[in-house]
């Protein structure tokens, strides 16, 4: 039987993780908790529900029929999270007079989701592109993740895969091996700063990328998501930049400037951010860390968003 996973969507035509037309697959799961992150919605394995706050009336038709008293009704909806995982009832949703509420996250066997992927080869072969899995990350459900992607490769299809890398290197490379092309973050150099952001220390995924530099024989592009007051100092993308220098598979190094879109999501998730209030790197700065990373070795392909 073949495995299964949830996850959030495909996003079709994409063109800016990995080269090519893509197609993007949001896996629900993820091993860490950076503080920062971009899909708080992908988190959880489990399906969750979020409200679109613009449609929602307040009417509390959501609050009659919940049957964990997650939803807190005050000057604004609010859903309690920890009440709600795991019980994926979806009575609040159904009860909602303005489609309001929505679930995130659906089941799906790594055979049906390499079928629908497929569906787009022609794309594919004629720009060059394939699929990369996202999350969340891929290597949460390791076992489904390697089974997607060896289902794509019989059918010759380019895979890509985005992760932190934070997982035993038996389950990384039981997933990489099936990869052209791996696109891994490398968030802080200082373990105990990685912590902070993160709730991990960084050790981990370090060695994972040093013993895919030696086995991995494809592309590694690294990148570095750079959250403000965190790790966009030049000496960090510096003490980076160093520790990237003897990995000849890292083939391109791309920053990423703080995006203040997630926001959205954190509300409605019913959520608090603390990076609410911070703003995108300047121009001058992102240009500033990018010559450092580019003063160490000129064979890094450094960009500044995107390498596609």
């Amino acid at each position: 039987m073949s495995i299964k996973a949830y996850i959030k969507e495909i996003e079709e035509c994409v063109v800016h993780d990995g080269p090519g037309n893509r197609s993007l697959v949001f896996i629900k799961g993820c091993s860490m908790r950076c503080k920062w992150c971009q899909n708080p919605e992908l988190l959880e394995q489990q399906p969750v529900i979020w409200f679109n706050k613009v449609t929602c009336k307040a009417c509390g038709k959501c609050k009659e029929v919940c049957p964990a008293n997650a939803i807190l009704l005050h000057d604004k909806l609010r859903i309690d999270l920890t009440k709600c995982l795991g019980i994926n009832c979806s009575k609040c949703v159904e009860a909602c007079p303005e489609h309001a509420m929505e679930i995130i996250g659906h089941e799906i066997t790594a055979e049906n989701l390499c079928a629908q992927l497929a569906k787009y080869k022609l794309f594919y072969d004629g720009s060059g592109g394939g699929i990369t899995l996202t999350g969340g990350d891929p290597l949460f459900v390791p076992d489904f993740s390697t089974e997607v992607l060896s289902l794509c490769q019989k059918e010759r299809i380019h895979t890509a895969i985005q992760t932190a890398l934070y997982s035993s290197y038996e389950n990384v490379w039981k997933v990489i091996k099936h990869c052209d092309l791996l696109m891994c973050d490398i968030k802080h150099m200082d373990s105990a700063k990685h912590k902070e952001g993160t709730g991990v220390p960084n050790e981990l995924i370090h060695e994972n990328l040093k013993k895919l530099n030696n086995d991995f024989k494809n592309e590694i592009i690294v990148r570095i998501p750079l959250i403000p007051g965190f790790n966009d100092d030049e000496e960090n993308i510096a003490q980076t930049a160093k520790f990237l220098y003897p990995l000849n598979q890292v083939k391109g190094i791309d920053l990423l400037p703080f995006n203040m879109f997630p926001v959205a999501k954190y509300e409605a998730l019913s959520q608090d951010w603390p990076y609410g209030d911070m703003e995108k790197q300047t121009e001058e700065h992102l240009n500033r860390l990018q010559k450092i990373i580019e003063s160490h070795n000129k064979r890094f392909r450094c960009t500044i968003g995107g390498l596609w």
